[in-house]
């Protein structure tokens, strides 16, 4: 868990606390808030590939401590590394897969962010915004609300394009 988190601030040392629980939940709950048809997945993943700018990371990136998702870069595709279709199916038979975020599941989640904060706390705590990230996260919670979009600082400075799905369809498509 530590090394998790260690991991995703020396890549990314704009993150917040924001952005450090987006990808911890991820990994955990997965995509399947975002499962829609496929026609309409493929599309968004062609359009946003084509958007992509210059600042890549790793085509695939562990996401969390747990390792049960990937992030798969979209420039992966604007690169020719695999085909939208290939992504498209990956997305699509990971969130079938996906942990259903219900009252147990999510119950377990506080938990888990509870413990990954505290493990944690020496980095964390020196976040930019992490005392108002905390009361923003631990509201949100509290109103039984549990997804965030990256924080604005991690989508000015690192202009994410992603797609994340489940490590066993992230070591197919290798």
């Amino acid at each position: 868990m530590r090394g998790a988190v260690r991991q995703l601030l020396d890549r990314y040392p704009a993150a917040t606390l924001q952005d450090v629980y987006k990808t911890m939940f991820q990994d955990r709950f997965g995509v399947a808030h975002l499962l829609s048809d496929r026609a309409t997945v493929k599309a968004y993943i062609e359009r946003e590939s084509r958007e992509c700018g210059n600042e890549r990371t790793d085509y695939f990136e562990p996401c969390g401590w747990r390792g049960d998702h990937i992030r798969v870069d979209l420039h992966a595709i604007r690169d020719g590394k695999i085909t939208s279709d290939e992504l498209t199916d990956a997305f699509m038979k990971s969130a079938e897969k996906c942990t259903t975020a219900d009252s147990t599941a999510l119950a377990e989640w506080q938990k888990e962010w509870q413990m990954i904060i505290t493990q944690n706390y020496d980095r964390l705590h020196k976040l930019e915004s992490f005392e108002q990230d905390s009361t923003n996260i631990a509201e949100m919670i509290s109103n039984g609300r549990y997804v965030v979009h990256h924080s604005r600082t991690y989508n000015t400075t690192y202009h994410p394009h992603y797609r994340i799905i489940s490590r066993s369809e992230a070591e197919r498509l290798k």
